[in-house]
């Protein structure tokens, strides 16, 4: 089945309301999650709320925290979530850093006391539209084997750049340092479907193809993905005073558990660089390039990062975003029955209004 991105936003808007979130929170989360969706994305998707659902039930989500805003620099702050979303969390983070780099040049803000953020995308578009260079970064529990070892320790840990074009879409590398994110092995499950032998390990530390006896997940490219995923791990958890690894309550787990989750993004304003006054059109003239660079068998042209997401994104947005019925029907059963009637947009309104 395929679902506009209005009725989907409508839909998710209306859950997140019914369990206490304001408009403008509620609103983020929807925008966050159909944002996932619209670029591919379905591991980070609305598939997540019935879990978010879940914590907030349980009490480990705040759903109307009191966030506390420390200004510790000229280019520097931290961000308390009060346990509340990840996503309303570090929408804020954003927006701050937004401000500190139209300052001062850069702005980094770290968050504490969080949860599970979604997409990283979404954050950095903010900065994009901002005109800005933007960076995501968090920490999850842990399911990555490191490279020469053989249990996991720490968590999937991605990365996000986003970098504004002059045309064309702009540059957005958002990337776990995993091989997969686990989403994406969680979607495999709920579809029964195999995965590549290259993404996960079974409980004996054997690659293995069965979702379902998928137990620790690989790093991208080996050593690599390893020393990123440890780095990341220390400038979001220990740079925010938050726990590491396998200290971290995992997201499946006890689900009336605080999970403490910690994230750090930034922005950066390209122009008070060298290369500040061509920079965008530079960064188009490269993008240029690379689809001019010669092709593989096979391959129609070679995509700057994030290009493959921004042609789905148009492609969804005309035709709607395909969803499994099991994620509709589960989504569904979570609206309350006053959700009829409201308007797709009002949500994003209010959220633009107070940010």
């Amino acid at each position: 089945m395929r679902v506009s991105a209005d009725e989907l936003t409508q839909v998710v808007r209306a859950v997140f309301q019914s369990r206490g979130l304001s408009e403008r929170d509620a609103g983020i989360m929807a925008d966050s999650l159909v944002h996932a969706n619209l670029r591919g994305v379905d591991s980070h998707g609305v598939m997540r709320a019935p879990h978010y659902v879940s914590r907030v039930e349980k009490g480990s989500i705040n759903p109307r925290p009191h966030a506390r805003v420390e200004r510790t620099g000229a280019a520097t702050a931290t961000i308390d979530g009060d346990h509340g979303f990840g996503q309303v969390s570090n929408w804020d983070a954003m927006g701050l850093a937004i401000e500190m780099a139209r300052e001062s040049g850069v702005g980094f803000v770290g968050v504490m006391h969080s949860n599970h953020c979604g997409a990283l995308s979404f954050f950095v578009h903010r900065a994009i539209d901002a005109d800005c260079i933007g960076m995501a970064f968090t920490q999850t529990d842990k399911g990555v084997v490191p490279f020469g070892g053989r249990l996991p320790f720490c968590g999937t840990n991605p990365l996000c750049f986003g970098i504004p074009a002059a045309s064309g879409p702009p540059v957005v590398l958002d990337m776990a340092t995993s091989t997969v994110a686990g989403g994406h092995i969680y979607k495999a499950r709920m579809e029964n479907r195999p995965i590549p032998p290259t993404w996960a390990l079974d409980t004996s530390g054997k690659p293995t193809t069965d979702p379902h006896q998928a137990a620790y997940w690989t790093p991208a490219a080996g050593a690599k993905g390893y020393g990123l995923g440890v780095v990341i791990d220390m400038l979001t958890g220990i740079l925010s005073g938050g726990a590491f690894g396998p200290h971290i309550p995992i997201m499946y787990g006890d689900l009336d558990k605080r999970r403490n989750l910690c994230h750090l993004v930034a922005a950066l304003d390209y122009r008070r660089f060298a290369g500040g006054p061509q920079f965008r059109e530079h960064v188009a003239a490269m993008v240029a390039d690379l689809h001019a660079a010669p092709a593989a068998d096979g391959v129609e042209r070679v995509q700057a990062p994030g290009e493959p997401e921004y042609l789905r994104s148009l492609e969804r947005a005309k035709n709607g975003i395909p969803l499994d019925e099991n994620v509709w029907n589960e989504l569904t059963a979570l609206l309350p029955e006053s959700a009829a009637g409201h308007g797709p947009t009002d949500a994003r309104r209010a959220r633009e209004e107070n940010s």
